[in-house]
């Protein structure tokens, strides 16, 4: 009944002329951002540790405001998606590079796309999935159900299917093994045992280990891909070109040093357009154990 109840207000929502939600979204962004102050005060810290050489505190702030706007922008742009079709979406889409994932694909050993939660990132995953290729999301459960059911089914609209990260090893291999892509978003804390410590913007953040394990059993192609806003309300879903699996021929070196090589991707367009990055996680909740006198980062 709960998911029912969300699923009623989100498609009420998404009856509002797309322009006029979009300035909603920014003006719900703005009010989450006067009231929500534990979240604004992470977001300043996190932006403060990623970009704080170049930001003052005046820049600083205006940033966090803006990216709380963005953030509006996107709750409305995931309404749309329960209404519109294909057609609909490819009036405010483009894509470039796509020719990098039809490289990566024709290697027949499946492809994973690297991202983050940067843009409209859901509204990216449905574009992909209606224009490009369906595709397989490793996604973390979530404690509330229904929201997580009704996440499922909006990343299920164009062909997605959503695979939980939880023991999903195994099935990732079979499902690359098939030739299908498989989408991961790496930018969020992990515990210390499921990850390995390497930098992000200025401190060190404890990374999932899990893609650059993948890769070393299967080779799998990985090929970065964001969404970057172009005014207007229209989008691009930018593919990049994939990137070299880095040989050391020590197995704890390779994990670390490719998964910072993915830590590097997701960086480079957070400073490029850092309005569009998530500022409110704590990616670096997870700190290495201490148990001797060593440098802080």
């Amino acid at each position: 009944m709960t998911y029912r109840i969300l699923y009623l207000m989100l498609y009420l929502i998404a009856y509002i002329p797309r322009p006029v939600g979009l300035r909603l979204g920014e003006s719900l962004g703005w009010v989450l951002y006067r009231i929500l102050k534990q979240k604004r005060e992470a977001a300043l810290n996190n932006l403060t540790i990623a970009l704080g050489d170049r930001l003052g505190a005046k820049e600083g702030q205006a940033l966090v405001k803006k990216s709380f706007q963005f953030l509006g922008r996107h709750f409305f742009e995931v309404c749309y998606l329960i209404r519109f079709d294909k057609e609909k979406l490819a009036s405010y889409l483009e894509f470039k590079g796509v020719h990098h994932f039809e490289q990566a694909r024709a290697q027949n050993k499946g492809v994973v796309l690297l991202t983050g939660h940067f843009g409209c990132w859901e509204l990216m995953a449905v574009g992909i999935g209606y224009f490009i290729s369906s595709v397989y999301l490793v996604t973390m459960s979530m404690k509330f159900k229904p929201v997580e059911e009704l996440v499922r089914t909006l990343r299920g609209v164009s062909g997605n299917q959503s695979i939980p990260k939880e023991k999903s090893m195994r099935r990732l291999i079979q499902i690359l093994k098939q030739g299908d892509p498989i989408g991961i978003l790496l930018d969020q804390n992990v515990d210390w045992y499921e990850g390995v410590f390497v930098p992000f913007f200025n401190k060190r953040a404890c990374t999932n280990k899990g893609l650059a394990l993948l890769v070393r059993k299967t080779q799998v192609p990985v090929v970065p891909v964001f969404i970057v806003h172009q005014g207007g309300g229209r989008h691009r879903i930018e593919f990049q070109p994939a990137l070299p699996w880095l040989s050391f021929g020590d197995r704890t070196k390779e994990i670390e040093e490719n998964t910072a090589q993915y830590n590097q991707v997701i960086e480079a367009m957070a400073r490029q357009y850092p309005d569009h990055y998530f500022w409110v996680h704590q990616r670096w909740k997870t700190r290495p154990y201490q148990a001797w006198p060593r440098q802080q980062d």
